[in-house]
């Protein structure tokens, strides 16, 4: 008798062991998507992954219904693997690209996804019709697994409500002070923004008063010739010259899309000892409807490998939103280490003050 009521209450014990753990597996998983995501901004479908297109696009068929849906994953952009030019598709994989393709499929083809997306239908599909979404398998948040492995970038499309934006910069962040993947050739030639002049008053789009500054704080010589620069709201690459135009080590540049005597007319306070560059590919900083609190600038070298990459908010100061101020940095620790120290955004690197252009103190 005492043995049998021993094994009953082993038996309770195990059961209650294995309930506790599984109760606790829930809420952690609840608590890691509570990190990323506004749930109460969200729903979700499952589905089986029946093709997994490239790294940030996947078609599952719907547990509710049975037909097929597209997913882009949201919050994100994986490296391209070719491109349109009209309407032939040229196969022209960007670096990683394959490998972003390969570290999904891996994970998820042939298995049940749950992929969250907005209530609201103005943010739940893009203008293709694909269903936006952050697809998890197993617990795992996939959308943020490829920024943390450095195979994507950030993407916020359109503000989308579900996400919560820090986290997912942080996320990014974390990739590329490990130098992994993507990042792994980042500040390499040690070209750095320096300044970025994002909102003077006036049109959004008066692009000759908007500029870019840089300076190559390394000990060589580089040559901007096909050099590219992408926007937060973009999936591709522009171009600052198809010509040659080195920047020497400690060199200054000044980026606009004016001629260079309509710039200095502009900024007469500009050295002639800083260069300029009037980009081949035109460029303003669209100050919506992608989040206020995230303006994202990269810049590449022609192989398509990130060199620089700011984050910044308008709101961050007074003045930077359509006050005639500018971003200037002001900490170059995270130059002269080579590293990001932190995962924070850049704030901690700029002040805001009258635009100096050509000028780094």
């Amino acid at each position: 008798m005492l043995k049998f009521q021993l094994k009953k209450i082993s038996l309770f014990l195990i059961l209650a062991f294995i309930t506790f753990n599984a109760k606790t597996e829930i809420i952690q998983k609840q608590n890691t998507l509570e990190k990323y995501l506004n749930l109460d901004q969200a729903v979700y479908i499952t589905g089986k992954v029946i093709n997994v297109i490239d790294g940030d696009t996947i078609k599952i068929e719907r547990d509710d219904n049975g037909t097929p849906e597209k997913i882009r994953f949201l919050g994100i952009n994986t490296p391209e693997k070719g491109y349109y030019d009209n309407d032939n598709y040229i196969e022209d994989p960007e670096p990683y690209s394959i490998d972003a393709t390969n570290y999904i499929y891996n994970i998820v083809n042939g298995k049940t996804v749950k992929v969250y997306y907005a209530k609201d239908d103005y943010y739940s599909r893009d203008s293709y019709g694909r269903l936006l979404g952050v697809v998890v398998y197993n617990g795992r948040i996939l959308n943020i697994e490829l920024l943390r492995e450095g195979l994507a970038k950030r993407y916020f499309y359109n503000a989308n409500p579900i996400l919560k934006f820090e986290e997912w910069t942080k996320a990014e962040a974390s990739a590329r002070i490990r130098r992994v993947n993507m990042w792994s050739d980042y500040h390499k030639n040690r070209i750095v923004i320096t300044e970025v002049y994002p909102d003077p008053p006036g049109n959004e789009t008066d692009t000759g008063k908007e500029f870019i500054e840089i300076k190559n704080f390394g000990k060589d010589q580089v040559n901007l010739k096909n050099w590219l620069f992408m926007f937060d709201k973009s999936t591709h690459y522009s171009k600052l010259t198809s010509n040659d135009f080195i920047l020497n080590p400690g060199e200054v540049c000044v980026i606009s899309t004016v001629d260079e005597a309509t710039f200095r007319s502009l900024f007469p306070s500009v050295p002639q000892s800083a260069k300029y560059l009037q980009s081949q590919d035109n460029f303003w900083f669209t100050n919506n409807p992608t989040p206020i609190q995230q303006r994202i600038f990269y810049l590449a070298t022609p192989d398509r490998h990130i060199e620089e990459v700011l984050t910044f908010s308008l709101d961050w100061y007074d003045g930077l939103r359509n006050g005639g101020k500018s971003l200037q940095r002001v900490n170059f620790r995270k130059i002269e280490t080579g590293i990001q120290t932190s995962d924070s955004p850049d704030k901690e690197l700029f002040k805001a003050d009258t635009p100096n252009p050509g000028i780094v103190e």
